[in-house]
């Protein structure tokens, strides 16, 4: 199942009056199709152009991963 989605601002505006957060509405029939429940726990683990969301108690027993993240002004 593919459909396309928009990450809408969510939460309040920082200083900057920028949202700083976003929501994904996802429907019941793309949960189910995903093995998901509404008010399941999921992990959510960020890479780069690629977002997984996956069930909590199906996480892998794994050492713990540093993030290390990148700013717009940092150089590479």
């Amino acid at each position: 199942m593919v459909r396309k989605k928009k990450l809408n601002p969510s939460g309040s505006k920082g200083k900057d009056g920028e949202f700083h957060n976003a929501h994904l509405s996802l429907n019941e029939d793309e949960l189910e199709a995903a093995g998901f429940q509404i008010g399941d726990e999921v992990l959510v683990r960020v890479r780069e152009d690629m977002i997984v969301i996956q069930k909590a108690g199906k996480w892998p027993n794994r050492k713990s991963v540093s993030i290390e993240t990148k700013t717009h002004n940092d150089e590479d």
